[in-house]
């Protein structure tokens, strides 16, 4: 809420705060509630995406009730930013991949300009993804992070212990690579643009396209399971060709 109205929100801010799990066959839709108002997304006629905001207490936002220019102007101001910064938080984590000249760079050890040694983040380590997961919390868009969060959530997804220490030496070499940067007068730290872009490709490609296409290209994958997946079925009947072709030649030879 304090990320889409920009208005501080504590223990005493009235409204309901709660998520709903959409099911299968339900258009998406997203409900947000700040004091008596919302801001709702949906797709409008199940081809656009809407995304309209409703004040019921103009005083939510420090604006007069008397109906004037002003007031309309400075709610309809309101509505707009909120809308804004929903789309922008949502865009941002929709960025395209960094192309391969950034990949390459993220992944190999580089030198920064100022001459300091920037260590690889290698795609696919257990430790970098963690991180890369670690960073792409919401709430960081708001307050940023610092070691000891860092520390704390990369614990909890590695399952492992990951001191401060560590933490450290990732921040360090998340910087040299400019995909973090601290905030100025404090030992916190936010993503930088190219930064979230990183973080992106490498948390959706290694969880939502490497590790699933793996395990469908595996041969150890039972075959009532492969039978459910097009990959499965496609790679088995590649090899198979493949296996024929080389047959063949070899018996023609």
């Amino acid at each position: 809420m304090s990320l889409i109205f920009g208005r501080r929100v504590n223990a005493k801010t009235p409204g309901c705060f709660r998520t709903k799990v959409v099911t299968q066959g339900v258009d998406p839709q997203i409900t947000c509630f700040y004091r008596a108002s919302r801001i709702k997304q949906y797709f409008k006629g199940h081809r656009a995406l809407r995304t309209e905001t409703v004040i019921c207490d103009t005083r939510d936002f420090g604006i007069g009730r008397r109906v004037c220019l002003n007031n309309w102007n400075a709610l309809r101001a309101a509505g707009e930013h909120a809308n804004r910064r929903l789309c922008d938080a949502e865009a941002a984590d929709a960025r395209p991949a960094p192309d391969t000249v950034t990949f390459a760079e993220v992944t190999r050890p580089t030198t920064t300009a100022e001459g300091l040694h920037a260590p690889a983040l290698r795609f696919g380590d257990p430790r970098v993804t963690a991180v890369m997961t670690a960073l792409l919390r919401f709430s960081n868009l708001i307050a940023g992070f610092d070691n000891r969060s860092l520390t704390q959530l990369t614990s909890a997804l590695l399952g492992a212990p990951y001191t401060g220490r560590q933490a450290t030496y990732d921040l360090r070499r998340l910087r040299r690579k400019q995909i973090i940067e601290r905030l100025p007068g404090t030992h916190r730290y936010q993503l930088t643009t190219r930064g979230r872009a990183i973080a992106v490709l490498f948390t959706k490609a290694y969880g939502r396209i490497l590790t699933p296409a793996l395990t469908d290209l595996t041969h150890h994958l039972p075959a009532e399971l492969a039978h459910r997946s097009p990959l499965a079925i496609a790679w088995r009947q590649l090899d198979r060709a493949l296996n024929q072709h080389i047959t063949a030649g070899l018996a023609a030879a």
